[in-house]
């Protein structure tokens, strides 16, 4: 009788093509966000999302989500078919990750974002990927990708001072 939330699915995957009904569904990325923060017992306003994409496992889908909450990172796989969690782990990051270190980070993330953007003429902050904060060797930097124009484009961008350190272009089909 407490199935609310199922029927509710079920009524907007129920616009699925016929051969896509196996009885399970799929889980979009906002769902699956939203299973792998409730497993973890975080609140979505206290987590910054880095990296959620779609990926394979072998032959099967799966969304991968990281997060920082709480001085945490959080890194989970759920599957596309059936919003199972296929792995998920958490690191504590008090070394590189501190209040005391971020004093290093001089560039905001919008900042970065824009450096990364001025490069791809015509892609926008849709075409953002994945985008992650992160230490190398104690040196604050964000990595990102965009997918624009059938060009994918990974980087890496010095959070101190806002130069690109990396940047790799390679086609898609």
């Amino acid at each position: 009788q407490t199935s609310g939330s199922a029927s509710a699915q079920a009524q907007t995957s129920a616009a699925a093509p016929a051969q896509n009904a196996t009885g399970t569904g799929t889980v979009d990325e906002a769902a699956a966000q939203k299973i792998a923060l409730e497993h973890a017992g975080v609140k979505a306003t206290d987590a910054t999302i880095t990296k959620s994409k779609l990926d394979y496992e072998g032959r099967r889908q799966v969304y991968e989500i990281e997060w920082y909450a709480g001085g945490k990172k959080y890194d989970y796989e759920i599957a596309v078919d059936t919003g199972e969690i296929l792995s998920s782990a958490y690191d504590e990051k008090t070394s590189g990750w501190s209040v005391s270190n971020s004093s290093n980070v001089t560039v905001s993330e919008a900042d970065a974002k824009q450096t990364a953007l001025g490069r791809v003429s015509g892609a926008t902050q849709k075409d953002i990927y994945e985008w992650k904060f992160d230490y190398d060797d104690g040196r604050p930097e964000y990595e990102g990708k965009i997918i624009y124009g059938g060009t994918e484009y990974d980087f890496t961008i010095d959070a101190s001072n806002g130069s690109v350190v990396e940047w790799e272009a390679e086609s898609v089909r």
